[in-house]
């Protein structure tokens, strides 16, 4: 537990994946430990692929195909993964839920954690999420959390993606780029798991493309894939964190 711990918590079976996969698998790569938290697994709002081809399906069923999917896709990353099976569309946190999350991340005490951004109209199944991850990571912060535990300091906190390809509708703008091309294709293995959404690879490859434009801009590298991130927790330290130049 500590600097080289990261903790995803995921709205979805999927989001995590799509939305950082990229920048997970560079940050296996480099020895971090990663861990990711799905609320649900999208059977009601994130499994079309499952409901068009099973009709008179279960949820029961449908559960436990987007673990598989998820499963095998986190492995892929580099990552573990637990499922908390709340229900999705919509997803509700309650306070129970709330201290659920505060004590996962008093165990992992992550130096990094990557969720959704906290405005998401296009889905509040994700805003809900990005902002219970903050209510909770102020509350593991502060003494008395849980009993006869210490606080944890607050984590570098980075909001990944709301819903594509509205990102401008749901007033997200990302300050942090991160050069995902030379992981690519192992990204879009994990997002080809996905079988219930089969329309996610087409999505994120037009995205990152889209992200690598902007990165290209701000620096002059030859960026071909990127993912973006808008940072929630400041920065601190000695010196102030500059952009790689060509």
């Amino acid at each position: 537990m500590g600097q080289k711990d990261i903790l995803v918590i995921s709205a979805h079976a999927a989001d995590y994946c799509t939305r950082a996969g990229g920048t997970l698998i560079t940050y296996a790569n480099m020895g971090y430990s990663i861990h990711i938290i799905a609320l649900t697994c999208g059977t009601h709002g994130e499994s079309a692929g499952y409901w068009k081809t099973n009709p008179t399906g279960t949820y029961e069923e449908c559960a436990s195909i987007r673990k598989q999917e998820s499963t095998e896709a986190a492995k892929k990353i580099g990552a573990t993964i637990e499922f908390l099976d709340w229900d999705d569309y919509p997803l509700t946190i309650d306070a129970t839920r709330t201290r659920f999350l505060i004590s996962r991340i008093l165990e992992i005490r992550p130096e990094i954690i990557f969720t959704h951004f906290t405005t998401d109209p296009t889905n509040p199944d994700h805003a809900i999420t990005g902002n219970a991850v903050v209510m909770a990571c102020n509350s593991a912060s502060q003494l008395g959390a849980l009993p006869d535990t210490k606080a944890q300091y607050y984590p570098n906190i980075y909001f990944f993606e709301p819903t594509v390809p509205m990102s401008e509708f749901n007033q997200f703008s990302p300050d942090f780029y991160i050069d995902v091309s030379s992981v690519h294709e192992e990204k879009i293995e994990a997002i080809k798991q996905f079988a219930c959404q089969p329309q996610l690879k087409d999505f994120y490859i037009h995205f990152a493309r889209h992200r690598a434009f902007q990165a290209r801009v701000w620096t002059k590298l030859d960026i071909e894939y990127a993912e973006g991130f808008k940072r929630f927790s400041p920065y601190v330290g000695t010196q102030l964190p500059i952009s790689e130049r060509k």
